[in-house]
């Protein structure tokens, strides 16, 4: 016959505590080492295992020093930046200090020692982060160039306020020669852009300009004729009137986006746009099919 576990203290059932904090309530350590709680950190349990990475870093709050923030990977998940899957998904925390204080060391912490700058930490998710500037030059240390220029997209993407002011702060971050990776970083700045929605519209512009394409606008409006009023589009060739698309999934499964894009299509159509709908596959799998076809619509106009 199994024997009942005790219950713990109020306060540390819902979620996760220290382990000395829970010895000054009582705790015995029989209780405190059960395997029904989880230990996503030395000195640490949990009611529940952390599954993604906002819980894993609330799991580590009862550790965390009074001079530690997020930074990083982290912190660009915290800020909402635009990653590749497995970053956005990896569950390995940064945990920064300022020098000359000493990094953390944990099996699920990687610690990093960052030069002090103006208003580094912020609160974000009620947890201490760097700022969305600095986290994104922090990037460039663990990002390819490509999706350096994607997470910088997201901090100025389509809606959010002051972009402009933003992306001038973010070139001039990048000229700073002492920071890591900073030619790299450089070139980033040099291709971020105001107003995507999305990284794969980064990801669809960043194919065109690669290939040696005119830049296009960004999520401009198109007229659709006289009393019709204009539509948004992703990307924008004005002169040639030639216009692209980028088909995420919930243009598929949602029903009304879907008959919605079928208006604006035949409208866009009707008024002499030539519109080229691209796909994940086209810019992944397809990259020389997809540019030839935007090259051809593009000498035709």
């Amino acid at each position: 016959m199994s024997r009942r576990i005790s219950p713990l203290p109020a306060h540390l059932a819902g979620g996760a505590f220290s382990t000395a904090a829970a010895i000054e309530l009582g705790v015995g350590r029989k209780r405190i080492d059960h395997p029904t709680l989880h230990r996503p950190f030395a000195g640490v349990r949990a009611i529940d295992a952390p599954t993604d990475v906002l819980a894993l870093c609330h799991g580590y709050l009862p550790k965390m020093a009074a001079e530690e923030f997020f930074s990083h990977v982290t912190s660009a998940v915290l800020h909402g930046m635009w990653l590749p899957l497995e970053r956005e998904r990896d569950l390995l925390l940064d945990v920064a200090v300022r020098k000359p204080c000493r990094a953390p060391r944990d099996r699920r912490v990687r610690g990093h020692h960052l030069v002090d700058r103006p208003h580094l930490v912020r609160v974000r998710h009620g947890l201490r982060t760097s700022n969305a500037l600095e986290t994104w030059c922090q990037l460039a240390t663990v990002l390819d160039e490509r999706d350096l220029v994607i997470a910088g997209d997201s901090l100025l993407a389509k809606g959010r306020p002051r972009t402009q002011v933003l992306l001038e702060r973010m070139v001039a971050a990048a000229a700073d020669e002492a920071r890591p990776c900073s030619r790299r970083l450089g070139r980033a700045a040099r291709r971020i852009r105001c107003g995507s929605r999305s990284p794969w519209e980064t990801r669809l512009r960043l194919l065109v300009i690669d290939a040696g394409l005119p830049e296009p606008e960004i999520n401009a409006l198109v007229p659709l004729g006289p009393g019709a009023g204009s539509a948004e589009v992703d990307l924008v060739y004005r002169d040639e009137r030639v216009l692209l698309e980028y088909e995420g999934d919930q243009h598929r499964t949602d029903l009304r986006q879907w008959r919605r894009d079928i208006r604006k299509y035949e409208r866009l159509t009707d008024c002499g746009w030539r519109v080229i709908r691209v796909t994940a596959d086209d810019v992944v799998l397809r990259p020389e099919e997809t540019i030839a076809r935007i090259r051809a619509a593009l000498a035709r106009g």
